[in-house]
């Protein structure tokens, strides 16, 4: 392998995710890490089993399977350890699932029948799915865990992160700005989680709040959790950035993010 900018990710992935919309500054940085350590930490974050019909996302109800983001994740990963197996550098992959939406009285009563214990049990069982599939498919899984229990001070962190967001939207013009764009294009989305049971902006503005806090949340803590080398797997958001966001990075490396190309918004 080569050491240049790109050069080591290039080397060993080749043409394998050039259908992926990879920033140079992943690549960069992936090189350096698997330069670094001969070694990639790759984690999953996953969304539960939510409903989907005719290629979309429709949030009609939750089931307890294999989640469709989990199984996009799973075949890129296939191909990730293949590659990497023959330039023998370590390979450690990781799921996390997405069970955030606990503490969500509309979306529990929707998916759930207001029992926050059946939203856990569903999510459970998806994450028993994934690492059945995984076997099947002859993925390296080192582990696969709810963000609850995979990550001891989730919630911590998650308030924390909350009380970050609230005083930037409070204090920065910029970041109300966005808060509106996002509240207002994402509506879709938090309304069919809720089961189309509210109507109203301050509660999507909420949402966008809460998902930026979550995200900034497992940025920090899957490099606690999975080390400084962890490269992060998800689906395309907006609200990817907040992973390193500057608070919580604390002059940390940026973690990078593989995106793939899946929406979760609904039809």
């Amino acid at each position: 392998m080569k050491k240049s900018s790109t050069g080591v990710f290039d080397s060993i992935f080749g043409d394998s995710l050039d259908y992926l919309e990879i920033p140079k500054w992943v690549k960069e940085s992936i090189s350096r890490k698997i330069w670094r350590d001969k070694k990639l930490t790759l984690v999953s974050a996953v969304c539960p089993d939510y409903e989907r019909q005719n290629g979309h996302f429709t949030y009609r109800s939750m089931g307890c399977g294999l989640p469709f983001t989990a199984s996009r994740h799973l075949l890129i990963v296939q191909a990730i350890a293949k590659s990497l197996a023959a330039h023998d550098i370590q390979f450690e992959y990781h799921v996390t699932l997405a069970d955030t939406e606990f503490d969500l009285p509309l979306v529990v009563k929707h998916f759930a029948q207001d029992n926050v214990e059946l939203f856990f049990s569903r999510c459970e069982q998806s994450v028993i799915a994934i690492a059945d599939e995984a076997y099947r498919l002859d993925i390296p899984l080192h582990s696969c865990a709810r963000f609850t229990t995979a990550f001891s001070n989730w919630c911590t962190l998650y308030e924390q992160g909350l009380e970050i967001m609230r005083r930037e939207v409070e204090q920065d013009r910029s970041t109300r700005s966005d808060l509106e764009a996002k509240a207002m294009t994402r509506m879709p989305l938090y309304q069919a989680m809720a089961g189309y049971s509210v109507n109203n902006a301050n509660y999507c503005r909420e949402m966008v709040i809460r998902q930026w806090a979550q995200y900034m949340a497992w940025g920090y803590c899957a490099e606690e959790t999975f080390g400084n080398s962890v490269v992060m797997m998800n689906h395309t958001t907006p609200n990817l950035s907040k992973v390193n966001h500057p608070l919580f990075r604390k002059g940390r490396e940026r973690i990078p993010i593989l995106q793939l190309p899946i929406t979760t918004m609904p039809e």
